[in-house]
């Protein structure tokens, strides 16, 4: 399954379909996703319940992929109520990805 995607602009990083993404991450079968949310000069970190995680996706206002590992290893980041979390869905590649202009 790969996930549709539109380039964002800058290198490696990718606007995902919401649908499409769910859907990669239901078949992945995770038990748990590890986040992070930058804080200032700090980074807190938890693991989540995939619902949950599903859930922030459904509301989120923003939401990019990642193919490189400039994220500390997150390779979805996404933003709702001003809030910018990131997720560890596992390394993306271009090969996970159809990509659109």
């Amino acid at each position: 399954m790969k996930i549709k995607v539109k380039k964002e602009g800058r290198p490696n990083v990718f606007i995902p379909e919401k649908d499409d993404l769910i859907k990669f991450i239901k078949d992945k079968k995770l038990k748990k996703i590890h986040n992070f949310i930058p804080s200032g000069f700090m980074v807190l970190g938890a693991d989540h319940d995939v619902k949950s995680v599903l859930e922030d996706i459904n509301r989120a206002e923003r939401l990019a992929i990642f193919t490189d590992n400039s994220n500390m290893g997150h390779s979805l980041s996404l933003i709702y109520k001003n809030k910018l979390e990131c997720y560890d869905i596992g390394k993306m590649k271009e090969d996970d990805l159809e990509i659109s202009d």
